[in-house]
């Protein structure tokens, strides 16, 4: 009997060394990815592992987390394990959520349809879903309660999201750093020429125009005075956006394209477009926040880069000419 009771002794021993070694022993030799949905129960992602090859005995799984995971749960979202990774180092990234990061970068000056393609391109939404998110204007009603889309409104920067996370989460996160980025730089200046929409407007369109930090706030005031004289603004930018827009920009600007009828073709219309036409970064809100106080009226694009800025036509016609030699 006494043999009998050891023999078992030392077969349960061999049995719980053997269990605990499950959580110990390397996996296979291939990175795993495995997603979690949202609201799985503990035994539903234990399950997950196992059939992904990461968990041998989910039941042993099942009495370490019970006995060392100290009432944490196990995260959802999307993981990748690396080639080997042991049973319990999976389930220690589970219960700290140290879920599957992208890094994305949005330059200023990015519209709506092309940040959409930069995210969906690293899985951050689709392009269908980003379509939707963008018309989430309620989260921009107490600046720009007549904003036609959040266009301007997301905030160029650089993210880290959660591989897997919605298009609506991430857009709000960067409407919600707009609204940082602009109650900040409101706050340096006295009361705004004009509407919060009219300036981040504004902004767009200095974003657009120029890349020369030092001209931004030049660039502003000319648009600035033109709208102050009922002057048309005559923004090349905002036709090329109408013309996107509509489906019908090839790549490049040509006269005709001028007379297009849209409400955000300025060469059109008098006055700012009825929206921004892009998503202008810091500098350019800055400038349109703070124009400078200038005469000039025109500018034109030099060569190699910047503008020359005039007072008269007389003076911007001769500049053109003058830079059409040198061209």
């Amino acid at each position: 009997m006494r043999r009998l009771v050891a023999a078992g002794a030392v077969a349960a021993l061999i049995a719980v060394l053997a269990a605990g070694w499950s959580l110990w022993r390397p996996g296979p030799g291939r990175t795993i990815t495995v997603e979690i949905p949202q609201g799985a129960s503990g035994g539903a992602i234990l399950e997950m592992l196992h059939q992904k090859g990461l968990l041998p005995v989910p039941l042993v799984a099942r009495i370490y987390l019970l006995v060392g995971a100290h009432g944490r749960r196990l995260h959802y979202g999307r993981y990748h394990f690396g080639p080997h990774t042991r049973p319990v180092e999976a389930l220690q990234v589970l219960l700290e959520g140290r879920v599957a990061m992208v890094r994305v970068t949005i330059v200023e000056g990015s519209t709506l349809s092309e940040i959409a393609a930069r995210m969906s391109a690293v899985g951050i939404g689709t392009p269908a879903t980003w379509h939707n998110a963008v018309h989430h204007v309620a989260w921009i009603a107490g600046l720009a309660p007549q904003a036609p889309s959040l266009e301007g409104f997301l905030f160029p920067d650089t993210y880290q999201f959660a591989e897997g996370t919605r298009a609506l989460t991430a857009a709000h996160v960067m409407t919600q750093r707009f609204l940082r980025v602009w109650h900040a730089e409101a706050s340096r200046v006295g009361a705004l020429w004009g509407s919060p929409l009219a300036v981040v407007t504004l902004a767009s369109l200095v974003e657009a125009e120029t890349g020369v930090p030092e001209e931004r706030p030049i660039v502003a005031g000319v648009f600035l005075n033109r709208l102050r004289r009922g002057m048309l603004l005559q923004c090349d930018p905002t036709v090329v956006y109408a013309l996107k827009r509509r489906g019908v920009w090839h790549g490049r600007l040509r006269h005709a394209d001028l007379a297009v009828d849209d409400p955000y073709n300025t060469y059109r219309y008098p006055g700012l477009p009825p929206g921004p036409i892009d998503c202008p970064g810091r500098s350019a809100l800055r400038a349109a926040l703070a124009p400078a106080h200038t005469r000039y009226l025109y500018f034109v694009a030099k060569p190699g880069g910047g503008h020359v800025f005039s007072v008269t036509l007389r003076e911007h016609n001769r500049a053109i000419a003058r830079l059409r030699r040198l061209r």
